[in-house]
């Protein structure tokens, strides 16, 4: 008999529009004793079909008699699945496996464990079935009883380099989806653990992914699996090997930053084109505008360190990955979870800083002086704060000793505002007896109202109803696949709510509902206020309250599906800060502030001064955040209105 042909069987997993017309068919085959039950695609084959009258209570085309008649003759397939896989011995596991199609693979696995062929299988025969069957440590893994029964086998698998480590490393290190739960045999202790990952480091044939990983991963459990530094030591320079000689030019991606001050170049210009970022910036321009005031203004106008809302440019929030990156970059647990427009802004940012400060040096001015003047002199004389002591550096101290010196006084100047905001002075004795550094996460701000977050399932689910590429309420008849977004289809396009795709009516009414959208003159509207604060909370993850007064936004706050905040910096930038100078939260942090410190920095100038270019910079955004403090402070004390004061 000739064998079917994949497409020929009717699954609900790849069961599109007229794949149902193969149900009566197959059905009437089966009451008529004409269908090959001896054939494992059938009998998976009548499984779907019962599946598929369980989920649908109707099918399109179909008259209601033709329905119950075909639904009733599916209720008793089960029985000729049961009576099939418990037929299965030993000796035919494998084979019926590799006569099982691909779309019913899924089903085989879920029967395999449900009427327990894995009972028939020897002990001495385990590791051969296993690797018959093609079994990945994720699919030898997700039966507890299945693991307790062959628990030695599975623990002796798991011990091969090749087969094992890869599965230990993702398990412990990478970030948890959810998913699915894993059950590892009790044979397999910590120290197998250990010595498999770093026999696989040691071996020919590694994973790049996988030697990330094991460097910047952080351990969900450490009592069942730690890295140490050497582990992480050894996984550095075998990751370090493999790129050296595993460069492919062919497809090998081209990214550069070219930043230049010269007196002939515009005020201010930057460009992208073929992965290079360029930067121009006026030399002559600066050197005519050396008031302290306007070159920290610099960073924001000229450099865009922040945004409108003095929110930080540079955090990994304010530069999402985009699909492809997230598919490539390593979701390691405990890692911060950046992309290459993150690594590439920075860069820029830090380029930047290097030239600028360049530029000030070449004119006797120092970075240094200006921010001791903001502390010392200018949020005194504007804003009456007195009491700041920031002690920077002389100019003639070594690379090493003015790193040490700032990443002093930078704790020092966190620790005085934090002063400042509790008690609205800074008493010089008070202060001397604080010890410790204050956690970026923990500096509180002048302002009650300053932060707001997405606080709801609800807000989060408008968020992706209207920015996200994964939504189908982008696609029409009329616009095919033009727009990536929903919010994109209705902001250039007249749409009427009848013209949205059925499937999607009722995530339609629900938006409707929820007030996000609605309809004028027959043709669906965006609710812009709504939308501005959907859209904030959607690329930036927080909105500047007090730069909004919005009554939308009030209700929100009050019925709780915004979450108000009071810090100097937000989520995203005290994350930022703790992932550039320090491990306390992210473990593959840069910990510039840490290695320094605690003398565990590299000896190589040119790394020393870029480090410095860094802290700099990181510097630099703390006194821009601390400068709105006293800004927005003083707006609220002139104007009498917290805006969201409830």
């Amino acid at each position: 008999m000739k064998k079917p042909r994949a497409r020929e069987y009717f699954s609900i997993k790849y069961c599109f529009a007229g794949e149902e017309e193969k149900i009566p068919h197959v059905l009437d085959s089966y009451v008529k004793n004409q269908l090959d039950l001896s054939d494992i695609n059938r009998v998976l084959e009548l499984s779907s079909i019962k599946q598929f009258f369980d989920k649908y209570d109707h099918v399109n085309g179909w008259s209601d008699d033709c329905y119950l008649k075909n639904k009733e003759l599916s209720r008793n397939v089960e029985k000729e699945v049961k009576s099939f896989f418990l037929s299965i011995s030993e000796n035919k596991i494998v084979s019926i496996y590799d006569a099982c199609e691909v779309m019913f693979r899924d089903e085989f696995w879920k029967y395999f464990y449900i009427y327990k062929v894995y009972e028939k299988i020897s002990m001495e025969h385990f590791k051969e079935i296993a690797e018959g069957l093609h079994m990945s440590p994720n699919k030898l893994l997700e039966n507890k009883n299945l693991v307790e029964k062959f628990d030695v086998q599975i623990t002796e698998m798991l011990k091969t380099p090749e087969f094992g480590a890869g599965f230990i490393v993702d398990f412990y290190l990478r970030k948890d989806n959810g998913k699915t739960k894993y059950y590892l045999p009790k044979g397999l202790t910590r120290e197998d653990k250990y010595n498999t990952v770093k026999a696989y480091i040691n071996g020919d044939i590694v994973n790049a992914n996988i030697l990330d990983l094991i460097m910047n991963g952080k351990s969900k459990n450490p009592k069942e699996f730690e890295v140490d530094v050497k582990l992480k030591y050894l996984a550095k320079k075998r990751y370090e090997r493999y790129w050296d000689e595993n460069t492919m030019p062919v497809i090998k991606h081209e990214t550069g930053i070219n930043v230049s001050f010269s007196p002939e170049n515009p005020d201010c210009e930057v460009g992208f084109s073929a992965g290079v970022i360029t930067a121009k910036y006026n030399s002559n321009w600066i050197k005519d505008n050396l008031d302290y005031p306007t070159l920290l203004n610099n960073f924001i106008y000229l450099f865009a360190y922040t945004d409108g809302y003095m929110r930080c440019s540079l955090t990994a929030e304010s530069l999402k990955q985009g699909i492809i990156e997230n598919l490539f970059s390593t979701q390691g647990n405990g890692m911060y979870q950046k992309g290459q427009s993150f690594e590439l802004l920075n860069a820029l940012s830090n380029v930047q800083m290097h030239g600028y400060v360049g530029v000030l040096n070449s004119c006797d001015i120092y970075l240094e002086d200006i921010i001791k003047w903001f502390f010392e002199v200018y949020i005194k004389n504007e804003f009456g704060a007195n009491g700041f002591i920031c002690n920077m550096p002389e100019k003639s101290d070594s690379i090493l000793s003015k790193y040490e010196r700032v990443a002093t006084v930078m704790d020092g100047e966190t620790k005085q505002f934090k002063l400042f905001c509790e008690e609205g002075e800074i008493d010089r004795e008070l202060y001397e007896m604080i010890s410790g550094s204050v956690r970026y996460k923990e500096i509180p701000s002048l302002i009650k109202n300053k932060y707001a977050y997405a606080n709801s399932n609800e807000i989060v689910r408008e968020m992706h109803d209207m920015f996200s590429d994964q939504c189908m309420l982008s696609y029409t008849e009329k616009t095919g696949s033009k727009y990536n977004t929903f919010f994109e289809l209705l902001r250039l396009e007249n749409v009427k709510p009848e013209e949205i795709e059925e499937y999607n009516f009722d995530e339609l009414n629900w938006l409707l509902e929820r007030g996000v959208v609605y309809v004028s003159d027959g043709m669906l509207a965006l609710n812009y206020e709504r939308i501005w604060i959907l859209k904030e909370l959607n690329d930036k993850g927080v909105i500047c309250l007090q730069y909004k007064d919005s009554d939308i936004l009030r209700k929100l706050i009050s019925e709780g599906e915004i979450r108000v905040e009071s810090s100097l910096l937000s989520e995203s930038e005290w994350e930022y800060f703790n992932y550039v100078l320090n491990k306390s939260e992210f473990s593959n942090g840069l910990d510039l502030r840490n290695r320094y410190i605690h003398d565990t920095n590299s000896l190589d100038k040119r790394h020393q001064q870029n480090d410095y270019i860094v802290l700099l910079k990181m510097f630099v955004i703390l006194v821009i955040k601390i400068n709105e403090e006293f800004c927005l402070q003083d707006k609220i004390s002139k104007k009498g209105v917290d805006f969201y004061e409830l």
